[in-house]
């Protein structure tokens, strides 16, 4: 039997299911499909050690460090995917059966060639429309860390990171590695 796709701008959370079982990841953000292709050597690596780095932070504050693939369900995501999240204690986000509903503390996306204009321009809005407090936009190839904090419904960059810079995120505070050693082995 034929698949029917809904039309363009009109794709919900149970669409998915008619989806083929493909190995691809799926982003629904204001009713419009984004097929994320799979992520290469560079990206996984880049987030083994900011996972490496964040782990005992988030575990200082009482917080938990979550990665993709893993849904995430905010007003206009209807589910997103983020590479990390954070979720601190008395936060808006709150796990649930289908992943994680609301917006987590922190999200944090390590962008591809593939990727950059959907984590640059529409996940940044979308994100800040749905009161995520800070977003991280780490850049393999840049070698850069872009920390952006959250104002009014907009999230605005407040600091930027690169070379022998160490992160300095207004919820996490001064981070312990050095941005080159984020990337040092890699080829972006």
């Amino acid at each position: 039997m034929a698949q029917t796709r809904p039309a363009p701008g009109t794709w919900t959370y149970e669409d998915l299911f008619g989806l083929p079982d493909d190995g691809k990841r799926y982003e629904i953000i204001e009713g419009v499909l984004y097929v994320l292709p799979s992520v290469g050597w560079a990206h996984a690596s880049v987030v083994m050690k900011l996972i490496t780095v964040l782990l005992p932070i988030a575990k200082d504050l009482g917080g938990q460090w979550l990665t993709a693939p893993l849904d995430v369900f905010v007003p206009g995501g209807d589910p997103v995917q983020p590479d990390l999240l954070l979720m601190l204690p008395g936060g808006a986000a709150r796990t649930a059966t289908r992943g994680i509903e609301g917006p987590p503390d922190l999200v944090i996306e390590v962008v591809t060639p593939t990727n950059r204009v959907h984590d640059l321009l529409t996940k940044r809005a979308l994100y800040g429309r749905a009161g995520v407090r800070e977003y991280w936009i780490v850049d393999p190839e840049a070698r850069t860390i872009e920390i952006l904090a959250l104002d009014g419904d907009a999230l605005h960059l407040v600091f930027t990171a690169s070379g022998a810079d160490r992160p300095l995120s207004p919820l996490l505070g001064s981070l312990t590695i050095a941005v080159d050693d984020l990337f040092a082995g890699i080829d972006a």
